[in-house]
This record gives C-alpha cells, sequence and structure tokens, in this order.
C-alpha cells in the first residue's frame, strides 16, 4: 500500500529588511552549490532545516528537550553526576523549570528557602559576570523583576555595578532574616540571563554554573513536579538508597515504615485507641502531612494539595479544642485531641531525624524537589 506525502504547511512571518539581505546574499550561495536558482522562502526554508539537523541555534534544541521533560531532566540528572558539560539549551530547559519552582505556590510557603534564592542569585551572577559585551537592556529586566524599578538609568548607559550592588543587598537581607520577601522572579532572571546573554563558551559557562548545581537541579525539579505532575525518575535510574527502617511507637501511634524499589516511602500508621490502621504514602504526601502537623494550630485552616486541615473553636474548660486533617484522595477525616496531635507531631519529628530517613529524603528531593 502506498503511503501518503506528508502535506506541507505553509507559515507566513514577517521579517526585518537585515533579514531579508541576509537571505537574499545566502540564496546566491547555495543556488551555487546545488546548480539551480531557488526563492528566498526556499532559503530560509533550508536554514530552518539545517539550523534543526546541525543543531545550530540552541532555542530549537530546547524545544527538543520540552517534548520530553521527564526524561530530559533524568538525563541532566545523569550527565551532573558524571561530571559531563551541560549544553546551552540544557542550561535553559532546566532554568525554565527554576522559574516555576520559585514563582507558583505551594502548600508550604517557606519554600523555596532563603539559601535557594540566595544561591540562584549568585548562580545569575556569575552567569552576568561572563558576558562578553555589556547589556544595558538585559540590567534593566534584571533591576525590574529584582524589585527595583525605581533604580536611574537609561537605555545608553546603566552603572555595570549596580546589578551586582543590587543583588549583594538581597543576599545580606536573606542571610540575615530568612523569612523576609523573596526575590520570587529570580529564576526568571537567570531564564533571560542563560538564553540571552553573550557568552564567551559552554566550558566557561559549566565551571561557573556547576558549583551551584546541588541547589539548582533541585529547585528545578521541584517545578517540574509542581507543573508536570511526576517525579524525576529515568528508567533504571534508581538505585537503593537504605533497607530497613525502624518501628517508632509515641502515646498510642505506631509508625510502620517500609521503602519500595523505587526509593519510596510507605507509612503504616496505627492508632491504638481509634483501631485503626492509615496508610501514607508515596513521598510528596508524607511531606505535606508532616508540614501540616508541624505548623496547623488552634483556629488555622490547612489548604494542601493532599490535605485538608482545621480545628475546632479555640479551646474552652467546656469543649477542648480538636484538630482535624482529610486527605482529599479518600475523603476520609480523622479527629485528634490536642494531647493526640502533640504525640503525632513528636513521631514525625522522630522519624524524620533517623539517618536513613534523612538519608532517604535527600535522595527524593533530587526526585521531586524540595517540598
Amino acid at each position: 500500500m502506498e503511503r501518503k506525502k506528508p502535506q506541507q504547511q505553509t507559515l507566513s512571518i514577517r521579517i526585518s529588511d537585515g533579514l531579508r539581505d541576509f537571505l537574499e546574499r545566502s540564496k546566491e550561495v547555495i543556488s551555487s552549490r546545488h546548480g539551480e536558482s531557488v526563492s528566498t522562502s526556499d532559503v530560509a526554508k533550508i536554514l530552518l532545516e539545517s539550523a534543526k539537523d546541525d543543531r545550530l541555534d540552541f532555542r530549537l534544541e530546547v524545544a527538543e528537550l520540552q517534548q520530553s521533560p521527564t526524561e530530559s531532566l533524568s538525563a541532566i540528572r545523569r550527565k551532573w553526576e558524571q561530571k559531563q558539560d551541560l549544553s546551552r539549551a540544557e542550561w535553559i530547559f532546566l532554568s525554565q523549570y527554576i522559574a516555576v519552582a520559585c514563582e507558583e505556590l505551594t502548600e508550604n510557603p517557606d519554600l523555596p528557602t532563603a539559601d535557594s534564592f540566595a544561591t540562584l542569585l549568585d548562580a545569575l551572577l556569575a552567569v552576568r559576570a561572563l558576558r562578553v559585551e555589556r547589556g544595558v537592556v538585559l540590567d534593566r529586566f534584571y533591576l525590574q523583576n529584582l524589585g527595583q524599578e525605581g533604580t536611574v538609568f537609561n537605555e545608553r548607559q546603566l552603572d555595570p555595578d549596580v546589578v551586582p550592588r543590587v543583588v549583594g543587598n538581597l543576599l545580606q537581607r536573606l542571610h540575615a532574616s530568612p523569612r523576609s520577601p523573596k526575590p520570587v522572579f529570580a529564576g526568571r532572571c537567570l531564564f533571560v540571563a542563560l538564553r540571552d546573554e553573550d557568552l564567551p563558551d559552554m566550558v566557561a559557562l559549566n565551571r561557573t554554573l556547576y558549583p551551584h548545581m546541588d541547589t539548582l537541579f533541585r529547585l528545578a525539579a521541584r517545578g517540574h513536579w509542581i507543573r508536570e505532575h511526576r517525579p524525576v525518575r529515568g528508567a533504571r535510574q534508581t538505585q537503593t538508597v537504605v533497607g530497613e527502617m525502624p518501628n517508632l511507637t509515641s502515646g498510642g501511634f505506631r509508625f510502620l515504615i517500609a521503602i519500595d524499589s523505587e526509593n519510596e516511602p510507605s507509612i503504616l500508621l496505627r492508632m491504638t485507641e481509634k483501631d485503626l490502621t492509615y496508610p501514607l504514602g508515596p513521598y510528596p504526601e508524607v511531606r505535606e502531612l508532616g508540614t501540616m502537623l508541624e505548623r496547623l494550630e488552634p483556629g488555622q485552616v490547612w489548604h494542601g494539595v493532599h490535605f485538608h486541615g482545621y480545628t475546632s473553636s479555640q479551646e474552652t474548660p467546656e469543649e477542648p479544642v480538636r484538630f482535624y486533617f482529610r486527605r482529599r484522595r479518600d475523603g476520609v477525616t480523622l479527629g485528634f485531641s490536642l494531647e493526640e496531635w502533640q504525640s503525632l507531631k513528636g513521631l514525625f519529628s522522630r522519624a524524620l531525624a533517623i539517618p536513613a530517613m534523612q538519608k532517604l529524603f535527600e535522595e527524593l528531593s533530587l526526585v521531586y524537589g524540595d517540598l
């Protein structure tokens, strides 16, 4: 059976006079090479196909990486762990998810941490320091997105020390007061720097950014989880991180912790007084429950991805305060007295203090990012 040829698509775009002149000049070279005349549109088509095949434009490579984002991030992690240089397209692709991690809210308002933002700002300054030519327009973009709209400058002239000085002040503030407002658009700044700065070579870029890679990749994994709702876990990439975990008991509660072949924690929470066993997992659910236990106070409400938590009215002698949470995927609601809540919170704290659990969560932060 004869296969039908794929239908050609027509694309109309506006181009500058300079680009049109370039295409006209290229037409002469291409015509002589092929021994026949070609149109300007044919030249544009040939150059686009050549750019895709030869990867002359890193933006085309970014588009290819975006087609399979999880696999692309897994490949970047393997190259990082094997100390191989990343391409410029891979750095840009990574920074897109870093921007998502910084700008989109999740159930834990403390994340990303002040230390993560500080590392991100250090990386931005390091990339900017590599620039071959001054970039007034780029510096203006950085300042506007770092909350410095009032800085005096124009299109032609800007003190090159302004951006380092502004970033230095932000770094000082983040280190002095971790709960101070965070520069949420810092990830966007890094993305634009990697995409638009005139950089010398990839060796210099990799040497500059690799010291920050531990934080940068965790931010990217967080952005990937927020956007794609999948862990960064490639085929045959998982290795056993820990073995068996100890069981923990406190105030009528007992944790039975198991780890599966993909390093996912599974916890059975046994509640003696309620005669109930409650399963928890995977990692994002376990992580959120621990954060909710730590943060939910009388009179407050927790609106999370996996859990909805709340309390009864403020405690009175007649009606002691009670804590409740409902898991969204099954609708089951559990209620606890203040004493039970404190015991459950303490049990989680003990579990997170186990060295093997800390090692496991460190690995999972590269799979899901910081949650």
